[in-house]
């Protein structure tokens, strides 16, 4: 193909095999190396993401699935010979699976019929994400960052800032607790109702932090079903010159 071909590798945790990582404790280490990765995907833009699963994975479709909410880029995943989730990781959302140890020339073919396939238009999900503002409030989805009236700045984890992008996507409709758990555990993990409603809660008083204390009104408890984003959302532009913040995730019993 005249045209050269892009690729991203990374590990099931999304780390970039010969990356430093510097200053990644390993304390905040998931949520630093995801917004590294999703940094690397919003400046290279490429053409496949190659994820290397050769080492029985544990949890190798909640990867591929967190890819796949913010991207559609097509992913090859390279998986060992012997592995029975070949199926599952289809499902999850790769376009393909090869087998280790790969061959090189193998690897290209396989990475040039997915780009050929798929076309190489850059997907509408593969774009920056829009920013948004709601009562009062903005939020950056690509800082994990909500920004108050008063120009004050609240970091959010990144569970948080996806079940905000979840709340902002649809406004006044019910996100039920099911998908709720799906978005922030996965689908092969089943959650109770109160890892959820720590999560829903923590946003919340963030929400207050940035927006005063009307904003606690601003997700509303559908009992047992789930909640509901009380507020008109607005889109706008995106600050592409600004880098993902990080935020440790809270450990809860």
């Amino acid at each position: 193909m005249s045209e050269a071909t892009t690729i991203l590798f990374a590990r099931e945790d999304l780390s970039i095999p010969g990356g430093a990582e510097l200053g990644i404790t390993e304390r905040d280490r998931p949520d630093a190396v995801q917004a590294h990765f999703f940094d690397l995907i919003s400046r290279s833009s490429p053409d496949v993401i190659v994820l290397d699963f050769s080492r029985a994975p544990a949890a190798g479709t909640n990867t591929i699935m967190t890819v796949r909410r913010r991207t559609e880029i097509p992913i090859l995943v390279v998986c060992s010979p012997v592995q029975s989730k070949i199926e599952d990781y289809r499902i999850a959302g790769a376009a393909d699976c090869i087998a280790a140890p790969v061959d090189i020339v193998g690897l290209n073919q396989t990475i040039q019929r997915i780009v050929r396939v798929r076309g190489r238009e850059r997907p509408v999900s593969s774009r920056a994400p829009d920013n948004f503002r709601f009562a009062g409030v903005s939020f950056s989805p690509g800082r994990n960052l909500l920004t108050g009236p008063a120009r004050n700045d609240i970091d959010l984890t990144t569970s948080e800032a996806r079940l905000l992008t979840h709340f902002v996507a649809r406004p006044w409709t019910l996100c039920t607790r099911s998908e709720i758990a799906e978005l922030l555990y996965g689908p092969e993990h089943s959650v109770g109702d109160r890892a959820i409603d720590v999560v829903v809660n923590r946003l919340r008083k963030k929400l207050v932090l940035a927006g005063g204390i009307d904003a606690e009104q601003l997700i509303k408890t559908e009992f047992r079903h789930g909640y509901v984003l009380a507020a008109d959302v607005a889109t706008l532009p995106y600050e592409a010159s600004v880098r993902p913040r990080t935020v440790v995730e809270p450990q809860h019993s």
